[in-house]
């Protein structure tokens, strides 16, 4: 008989509402590829209200259409990871909400790269043998004064500022190349993970800080987070330490960072993210209100800077749709979710909003 109820229910075609959060085509084909149980998948901008209506989950799909989902909709997914608060509290609490770990590889082999590119210095090295003369023409720099030492990562610390998917994929690889590993975390074990060689709370942040060569920021933007990373923090970076942000830009005082990095007071940073999130939109814009941020970061020397494009490989959109395809059969079939960030009221409120607690496995209520 059980058999005949999941055969029963995995029969039944779902309806899941497909958007996508920054703009472009949903993923519909990608999920069309793993998906192993009967969905019908609709284009948000496409969807009627009788298919909002009758949506079992909402992928991305714009938040206005919430309002007219019925008491049957289980499941909002996020295509990513990093959900800030005000996002979270858009979802109704009747919805179990979840998001992917898309991108931990990506963003790990785009950190590990600054970091070797900072400690050997090719690009500077390319630089300056392309400037010194053994040709009879100009600039006619000795080549003498061309680096002929770099640093090696085998003799660095790296910290990782919030230790879950990404920071342990960063740890992993950065201990391959004989790098000491030291994190912090909100709810840390009592003994630390290999490879760290220690792990702390919030309190260890200024040790972290001290200590690391590469201070890398992967904590979520929550309200609890919002320029955790302040000016007391940045100064007890060394001179010549390096921050990598690969999170969100206000975990980091805008301010603060940039006259640290102008002052020469730390070595330098590596920016994917930023204060103004609507930068990167199709519209474009020019001024200060299409500014990554309202400091010209770009002027620096000791600053490399990238378009939130850490995690954006085709194996993580890959990886994307598979998680989210994963949830959509678990749901069909009455199985646990995976990577719940908040699980479903058990009273079912229209509004309001949750503290996200990350968790590789839920339960709908």
């Amino acid at each position: 008989m059980h058999g005949l109820l999941v055969a029963a229910v995995a029969a039944r075609p779902n309806v899941a509402i497909v958007g996508n959060t920054f703009g472009g085509s949903p993923p519909i084909m990608g999920l069309r590829k793993h998906l192993t149980t009967p969905w019908t998948l609709v284009d948000a901008a496409n969807a009627t209200s009788a298919d909002v209506s009758s949506a079992s989950a909402f992928l991305e799909a714009p938040m206005q259409l919430l309002k007219s989902a019925s008491d049957q909709a289980k499941l909002y997914q996020f295509s990513f990871t990093g959900i800030p608060d005000f996002l979270l509290a858009s979802v109704p609490l009747s919805l179990t909400v979840a998001n992917c770990h898309q991108s931990s590889a990506a963003i790990a082999e785009y950190t590990l790269a600054h970091i070797l590119s900072w400690t050997v210095g090719i690009q500077g090295m390319d630089a300056e043998l392309r400037h010194c003369t053994w040709k009879a023409a100009a600039p006619g720099n000795n080549c003498s004064t061309v680096r002929r030492t770099h640093r090696q990562a085998s003799n660095l610390t790296i910290g990782i500022l919030g230790y879950g998917h990404i920071g342990e994929a960063i740890a992993l690889r950065a201990a391959a190349l004989g790098s000491r590993l030291i994190a912090t975390t909100l709810d840390p074990p009592k003994t630390a993970p290999a490879p760290l060689a220690w792990i702390g709370d919030d309190t260890m942040n200024p040790r972290l800080f001290a200590e690391s060569d590469f201070l890398i920021v992967c904590t979520p933007l929550l309200n609890s987070t919002r320029g955790l990373v302040s000016a007391a923090l940045l100064g007890r970076l060394s001179p010549t330490s390096v921050l990598i942000n690969i999170a969100r830009g206000p975990i980091v005082d805008e301010e603060a960072l940039y006259d640290a990095l102008k002052a020469k007071r730390m070595g330098g940073a590596v920016l994917d993210v930023w204060w103004n999130p609507l930068f990167r939109l199709p519209s474009g814009g020019v001024g200060p209100s299409a500014w990554p941020s309202r400091f010209p970061f770009d002027e620096l020397p000791n600053v490399l800077m990238s378009p939130h494009v850490s995690g954006s490989t085709p194996e993580a959109v890959d990886e994307s749709d598979r998680e989210m395809a994963q949830n959509l059969d678990n749901l069909a079939l009455g199985k646990p979710l995976v990577n719940v960030l908040r699980n479903a009221s058990a009273a079912r409120p229209r509004a309001g909003a949750g503290h996200p607690n990350a968790k590789k496995g839920g339960v709908l209520t």
